[in-house]
This record gives structure tokens, sequence and C-alpha cells, in this order.
């Protein structure tokens, strides 16, 4: 098997353990730490939030000395939000999460709709959108021991159609978006709803994106080629006025979030028309929507935040044939995506040609240092499934279109 860096042994492979550690009070919050030699990948935690991702192997009976030692030295004073004022519950907006789903993994959905029911906020709902595409042949799913829940049908096929769906079925004032392959954090809602509360200029909001596990090799291939989901631990503010000098911006894949991750002020989603239904998961697009509203919503002059203290643990394809699969699907949805914006605006060409040197360099440096493992190990030919999806997602976009219009010809 091809790798994208000699590996410096070829021990067999071991899962990565995954570890939360309080640097502040210096103890393991949560994760078994395994045998001595295995690698180790620590949350790095300062008041109650994520500062960092720090790769380690244990070693020796003292290694939990050692591990926290190491920690604190990697993360040394970085900075938190801990001095942000506490949002009294009066003041947080009520809220819908909106989960599309087809139902193939039961056991995932279940996981993340308890952990969406056990989250730490005043006022929520929860809408499952079903989007098995077609008439309904089988009933919907219930969940009585989730009196949040509701479960609401499109039978249009395609993640942003689903999420579409969500909204007009929701009474929130701002939406919050994960997938049924992840699950949140405790905290998650009330970070979102927070941030929306101090700051009324933000339109929508991104957060952090950590691995739920990593117990094939492949998972960690996507930490290594990707950076995984989320680039930052950093809160930022972004707009057409605070680019912080990204020569990307607002085009570069992944720098807001991920849909897994996402949340939007009602009145900002609404006023974009809602997630475009050519583009998504479930299309012949295969992806990219999330990152084609993001941008339309700056350059129509909204701002986008992240927010590292909304935290989502997301379940990543596990064999190496889903993983390659994936590569491809991404390198589709993205030129998709961008083809979209064309559609929409010709004059955006010019913006996306303006930026084609950089993104050259980003494509040819996948990853680009931002997991914490000690040598990449992701196949060589990972790109060259990249590049192959790309290459067919102008064709795919126009196939997507069509067949669009052809639904909406077909609605009464």
């Amino acid at each position: 098997m091809d790798r994208g860096v000699p590996r410096r042994e070829a021990a067999p492979w071991r899962p990565i353990h995954l570890v939360r550690v309080d640097v502040d009070a210096g103890v393991v919050e949560a994760g078994e730490l395994g045998a001595p030699g295995d690698r180790v990948w620590v949350e790095a935690v300062r008041a109650g939030q994520v500062v960092g991702l720090v790769e380690t192997r244990l070693d020796g009976v003292a290694h939990t000395d050692r591990l926290l030692d190491t920690v604190s030295s990697a993360v040394g004073t970085m900075a938190t939000n801990a001095a942000d004022r506490p949002v009294p519950a009066a003041e947080l907006a009520f809220a819908s999460v909106v989960v599309p789903t087809l139902l193939r993994r039961p056991d995932q959905l279940a996981a993340t709709i308890a952990s969406l029911d056990a989250m730490d906020y005043p006022a929520f709902e929860i809408v499952v959108v079903d989007n098995r595409p077609g008439p309904m042949t089988s009933p919907p799913p219930t969940y009585p021991e989730h009196p949040r829940v509701r479960v609401v049908h499109e039978p249009v096929a395609g993640i942003s159609s689903a999420r579409n769906r969500g909204v007009a079925s929701s009474s929130g004032e701002f939406l919050a978006f994960t997938d049924d392959d992840a699950v949140v954090d405790v905290g998650w809602l009330r970070a979102l709803g927070e941030r929306f509360a101090r700051e009324p200029e933000v339109d929508a909001i991104g957060g952090l994106v950590l691995p739920r596990e990593l117990d094939t090799e492949p998972q960690l291939w996507f930490e290594e080629y990707y950076g995984g989901f989320s680039q930052s631990f950093q809160r930022s503010t972004v707009s057409l006025a605070r680019t912080e000098g990204d020569a990307l911006f607002p085009y570069a894949p992944g720098r807001f979030g991920a849909g897994c991750n996402m949340a939007f002020r009602r009145a900002a989603l609404e006023g974009l028309g809602g997630f475009d239904a050519t583009l998504g998961t479930g299309t012949p697009a295969r992806g990219g929507e999330d990152l084609a509203i993001f941008i339309r919503l700056i350059t129509r002059g909204g701002t986008m935040g992240f927010e590292p203290g909304a935290v989502v643990r997301h379940s990543h394809r596990r064999s190496e044939a889903e993983f390659l699969a994936q590569v491809r699907s991404y390198g589709t949805g993205l030129a998709a995506m961008y083809t979209s914006l064309v559609v929409r605006d010709p004059k955006t060409i010019v913006e996306l040609v303006r930026r084609v040197p950089a993104g050259l360099r980003l494509l040819s440096r996948p990853g680009s240092g931002r997991a914490p493992s000690e040598l990449p190990s992701y196949p060589r030919r990972a790109l060259a499934w990249q590049l192959a999806g790309m290459a067919v997602g102008p064709f795919a976009y126009a196939h997507s279109w069509s067949r669009d219009r052809r639904e909406q010809r077909g609605r009464p």
C-alpha cells in the first residue's frame, strides 16, 4: 500500500487513543491511555475549552505524569475565552437543531440524538429529516424517550433539500446543523447560542469538529489529508472587511467550518434562500453545499464566526475504499460548488482565477501539517483521486442542475 511519506517503522496498525486532559488541573478527564508505546492524541483543555491537539506515545509505568508534562509544555499559555461573561438563560434564543438522515446507520443516529437531547441549553427542538427518496415505504422512526425530537420527511434526495425541509419545519430563532454520524458535546448549543447573543453582527457560526475515534488507519488518513474538519482552535470573526489576510478568502475549502457543525440566524439563512439543492451529498454534485452557503453569505456582506467552544465529534470512514471514495466525492463537490457560483454570477470567475496560485499551493500540500501525527501516512494516490473527482465536478453540477429542474417541474 502506497503512502504519502515513508513510515519510520513497519509496525502493525494499532488504534490511536483519544484522551482529554485538563491542563490547568493536571488531570486526565476522559479516555483510556492504553499500553506503553501506544500513540495518543490528547485534547488539551483550558477553562473548559479545547485549545489544541497533541500527539504523544505512552512510555513506561509513569506515562500519566509524562503525558501531562508533554501536553502542558505543548500548549503553554494558549489563551481561552474564559473571560466571556455568562449569558443569562433568558437572553438565549430558542434554537432548532436539524439532523438529515437516510436511516442507514440507526445506531449512530440514536447516539446523535441522545447527545443532542442531553445538551445544556434552556430551550430547543430537534428536527430529524428522513431523506429516504420517493414515497414512504416504511414508517418513520419514533423516539418516545426523546420528546424534543420531531421526524419529518423530505422525499427529494440530497442533504440540501433535507436541510431546507428542516428549516421550513422548525421555529428556532437560530438553526444549528449536525449529521447522523456525529455526536455533540453537552455545551455545543450553548456555545453557539451565547456567541449569537454576544455578537449581534454575526450571521452564522462554524464550530470545532474532532474525531470521535481513530480505530482504523483510514480514519487517521482523513485527519492527515484534510486536517480533519477544523483548521483552528482560535475564535475568529470574518467578513469582506475582516479577511484575516487569507489569500483564498472567501473561497477556500474548510476555512469557516463544516456541515456537521454550523449554525445560522434564521433571517440570514432565509435571506440566502436556504441551501442550494443542486449541491450536496445525495445529489450528482456529491458535496460543496456547506462551503457554497458560507461563500454566498460572505459575498453578500454577511459576517461569519468560528467558535471553538462548540464541539462536535465525527466518525470518519473506516475502510481504505471508503476513504478514497470520500476524497473523490469531496473533489467532485468542490468543483461543482465553484461551478455553481459561476453559474449564479459569471463575474465570480474573475475572483476565482485571481486565487488560482494560492489554490494550487494548497492542493499540492494536503493537510498542511494540521493533524498532530508524527508522519503523514495517507496513500499517495489520494491526491489523484481528488483531482479525478474535481475533473468531473462541472459535469456533475450540470447533471444535478438538470435533475433539480425536472423535479421542480413535477412538483404541484
